[in-house]
């Protein structure tokens, strides 16, 4: 419970405070309102995230309430897999993550990797503590089917994960994995699958289509970048002042394993080499990884006798952890309000010029579509632009999206006259024949 106070307590002071939307806040909500390009790669879970948001009115707090709420399912999970390991390690584990700065500060972003990454780690809660009982699993076993696939549905990049945990408990449990409940959580799962995977056959030809297409989204320089990054970058800053330390614990404690314990490094072992080898890093991808991680390394360190003394100093870091995070969730809202001011700043000024159809060309599309409601065109080179024909036709130039207009109106055969925007670093020309 202390765990969900203090998760809550970040999500509502981001929620308030919140920036702008994002990139990807904007594209999930503009396929959510029906007006963005056929995104198959967006997860369809996250964009009906995003129409529980457009329903109640579409505004930047309204779009992401619903991923604040679902985000405490974050906590409740990392409860449930450290409860798999001990009693003591699910509420610890879930007091360590309640201060993770990377996850903390995404804790109300219109985004489905946190709810996504909860509805796997029940999953594999589940999965680990059916499948280590001696008498074999129970029929309750079958809630993997719907949780791995909500977690799917979410975020299409948790596949990798919930087929590693397939893998590991084949391995783990070969004897357990031909009982009737299994066999009925496989033949659910599949069956939550098709309508995915007609839906790929549709649009690409293939069921695996928009898996393929996702997976090739996220860029890399090299085959294995992420993986390098993973394990190079400065541990605290890039996973959480205490998540490093208890995350090598965790590794430590395979020295005494138990099957759930190996169990749970597997995944999140399996999850890093399959993420970072296929794309660059961010640690949203592998949150998975970061929370069994974290929960075999806290099992390691409360199984170690501790005198009062040390749990105090503890329960004092945690503190420390949280507060931290918290402190940074204002600052970090208006450093993200100010990068994205000057995007705010050409929407107003294109809102402000007139009414009707309207269209720009920009190397940055989704934001501005997003609040001006006009169709995007994504400059890459000037020669490749379509000709934008709308009765009102714009050029945006923002900073580290810089456009020169010359050869645009040149290209177009048009005339550009400046637009006042009310940001030095906001540029908006209108084209005119």
């Amino acid at each position: 419970m202390l765990a969900l106070l203090a998760w809550l307590a970040i999500a509502i002071t981001s929620l308030v405070t919140g920036p702008p939307l994002g990139h990807d806040e904007a594209a999930f909500g503009l396929a959510a309102r029906g007006d963005g390009p056929a995104w198959l790669y967006r997860s369809t879970g996250a964009i009906w995230i995003a129409k529980v948001g457009v329903a109640l009115g579409g505004g930047e707090v309204a779009l992401r309430l619903a991923s604040a709420l679902l985000g405490l399912g974050l906590v409740a999970a990392t409860w449930l897999v450290g409860s798999r390991l001990s009693p003591r390690a699910g509420g610890w584990a879930a007091l360590v993550i309640a201060g993770a700065h990377p996850m903390t500060l995404r804790a109300a972003e219109l985004i489905g990797d946190l709810p996504a990454t909860a509805c796997v780690l029940a999953g594999i809660a589940i999965m680990a503590g059916e499948l280590s009982r001696e008498a074999g699993p129970r029929w309750r076993l079958v809630w993997i089917a719907p949780l791995f696939a909500v977690g799917f549905y979410l975020r299409y990049g948790s596949a990798p994960a919930i087929a590693i945990a397939a893998v590991a408990a084949l391995v783990l449990w070969p004897r357990r994995i031909l009982r009737a409940p299994v066999i009925a959580a496989v033949a659910l799962f599949a069956l939550l699958l098709v309508p995915h995977l007609l839906a790929s056959l549709r649009a690409t030809g293939s069921l695996l289509g928009i898996l393929e297409m996702s997976a090739k989204v996220p860029r890399r320089a090299y085959v294995g970048e992420g993986l390098v990054t993973y394990l190079t970058a400065n541990p605290f800053r890039f996973y959480g002042a205490l998540i490093a330390p208890v995350a090598i614990a965790g590794l430590v404690a395979l020295a005494r394993p138990t099957r759930v314990r190996v169990f749970f490094v597997a995944i999140a072992l399996g999850q890093l080499v399959a993420i970072g080898l296929q794309s660059h890093a961010q640690p949203r991808y592998v949150f998975v990884a970061t929370v069994l991680l974290v929960a075999v390394g806290v099992d390691a360190i409360t199984a170690v006798p501790w005198k009062p003394w040390l749990e105090r100093a503890g329960a004092a870091l945690v503190a420390l952890a949280w507060l931290a995070a918290l402190a940074l969730v204002v600052p970090y809202n208006r450093w993200l309000a100010r990068e994205r001011a000057p995007l705010v700043a050409a929407a107003r000024a294109i809102d402000a010029d007139g009414t009707g159809a309207c269209a720009f060309a920009c190397r940055v599309v989704t934001q501005l579509s997003w609040y001006t409601g006009c169709e995007g065109m994504l400059l890459r080179e000037v020669p490749a632009l379509p000709r934008l024909t709308a009765p009102r036709s714009y050029v945006v130039s923002i900073p580290h999206a810089g456009i020169a207009i010359a050869p645009i109106a040149a290209e177009q055969g048009a005339t550009a006259g400046a637009v006042p925007t009310g940001d030095d670093e906001a540029h908006v020309w209108r084209l005119s024949r």
